[in-house]
């Protein structure tokens, strides 16, 4: 089977390599590229060549939230003629364009957004092997999903610590219905600490280092972060 999944930039390609291979315990074969314009495919780091899988997937960062569906209207065919089987595109809800429609998490327009994707989905050449999803509001929502990740990265940031500090109960809330910008309250509780979050190669890395595939499972069990689960149960 081969899979290619889009993805808006850097920290969603590491996320989702890293995610794969723990939940397929290493027994994928992953590749990884870069598609900044439309003809300007190129390699790049984080490739898990493994020559006894039959499951190939293919992860293409675009470098732009809005450019991830139209690369995948470009390519599709390509990718069909390559023999890929599936093709699946992941980006944050959180946008400019959404931004412009409303300044906080707004059901009705979310509900917008992933119906015109679909809509547009449905007209392309194989829509049923064609699958959308949006991390709500940004991916930063899942990783604070998983409170416990925080004293992984430092033993300090605990729950009742982050609630002292910021009067958010991370154990009872749901990040993709609280969190309009997640990584800013992501940085905000890592300020506390004297730490600072960005969506750079190294802090992502740390991240998912601390995260195993006991973690990913307990995100998609607990009743936060749908969007999470309805990307965990498609692979």
């Amino acid at each position: 089977m081969k899979i290619a999944i889009f993805v808006e930039g850097q920290t969603e390609l590491i996320f989702v390599r890293e995610y794969l291979l723990k939940k397929h315990n290493y027994r994928i074969a992953v590749e990884c590229r870069t598609l900044f314009s439309d003809s300007d495919y190129k390699e790049t780091k984080y490739d898990f060549p493994n020559d006894e899988s039959d499951v190939h997937i293919s992860i293409i960062n675009v470098g732009n939230d809005v450019a991830v569906l139209s690369r995948i209207k470009k390519r599709e065919n390509h990718m069909w003629e390559s023999g890929y089987d599936k093709i699946i595109g992941l980006r944050d809800m959180y946008s400019k364009a959404y931004k412009e429609e409303s300044k906080v998490i707004n059901d009705e327009v979310t509900r917008k957004f992933v119906d015109g994707y679909n809509e547009q989905i449905g007209k392309m050449t194989k829509p049923e092997n064609i699958k959308f999803y949006f991390a709500i509001m940004e991916i930063e929502a899942w990783f604070l999903a998983l409170p416990l990740l925080l004293q992984k990265i430092d033993k300090r940031l605990t729950l009742e610590f982050i609630f002292e500090k910021l009067k958010i109960e991370l154990d009872k809330i749901d990040p993709e219905k609280y969190f309009f910008k997640p990584a800013n309250n992501l940085n905000e509780i890592y300020t506390l600490v004297g730490l600072k979050y960005k969506k750079s190669e190294d802090i992502v890395e740390n991240i998912l280092s601390k995260l195993d595939k006991n973690d990913f499972f307990s995100l998609n069990e607990i009743t936060k972060c749908n969007s999470f689960s309805e990307f965990y149960n498609e692979i």
